[in-house]
C-alpha cells in the first residue's frame, strides 16, 4: 500500500463527512456579522447621539413660533424617549452588548452547523426587545419607527428558522 494513497483516502473521507455550509446560511451569517458591527458602533455611540438629539430638539423647541402643534408634540415625545434612554443608558448598553455577543457567537456556531447557535442567536435578538420594553415601557414601541426596529429581528429569526434543517451538530 502506498502511503500517499492512504493520506488521500483520509482526506477524502474527511471531506465526505464534512457538511458544506449552505449558501443561504452563509449569506445570513455574513449579514449578521455586519449587523453586529453596526450594532456595536451604535451601542458605543448611543450616549453621544442622545445628547446631540436632545440639544437639537431644545433648539427646535426654542423656535416654536415656526412649528405646528403636531411638530411640537412630536418633539416633546421624542425628548421624553431620549430622557428615558439617558436615565437607563447603563442597563440598555449592557443588554445591547450582551445581545450583540450572543448574535455574533450564535452566527459563528451556525457557520459550524451547530444547533445551539440558533438558540443563542434568537436569544440575542429577543433580549433587547424585552430589555427595551422593561426599561423604556410603552414609549419603546410608540411609533412606526420602533415597529420597524422589531421587523428586522423577526425577519432574521424567521430566515434562520428556515435554515435550521442544515444545523446538524
Amino acid at each position: 500500500m502506498n502511503p500517499s494513497n492512504s493520506s488521500n483516502d483520509v482526506l477524502n473521507f474527511a471531506e465526505e463527512n464534512n457538511s458544506k455550509l449552505p449558501q443561504s446560511l452563509n449569506v445570513l451569517t455574513i449579514l449578521t456579522f455586519i449587523g453586529c458591527g453596526i450594532g456595536a458602533l451604535g451601542a458605543v455611540a448611543t450616549p453621544f447621539i442622545m445628547k446631540f438629539s436632545k440639544e437639537m430638539m431644545d433648539k427646535a423647541t426654542s423656535m416654536s413660533t415656526e412649528m405646528s402643534d403636531k411638530q411640537l408634540a412630536d418633539i416633546a415625545r421624542g425628548k421624553h424617549m431620549i430622557e428615558l434612554t439617558q436615565q437607563n443608558i447603563i442597563p440598555l448598553t449592557i443588554i445591547g452588548v450582551i445581545s450583540i455577543i450572543a448574535c455574533l457567537v450564535g452566527a459563528l456556531w451556525m457557520r459550524k452547523l451547530k444547533k445551539d447557535g440558533y438558540w443563542l442567536y434568537v436569544s440575542g435578538e429577543v433580549l433587547p426587545l424585552i430589555g427595551n420594553a422593561v426599561f423604556l415601557g410603552a414609549a419603546a414601541y410608540a411609533d412606526w419607527k420602533s415597529y420597524l426596529g422589531l421587523l428586522v429581528p423577526v425577519v432574521f429569526i424567521i430566515l434562520y428558522t428556515l435554515q435550521r434543517k442544515y444545523l446538524v451538530k
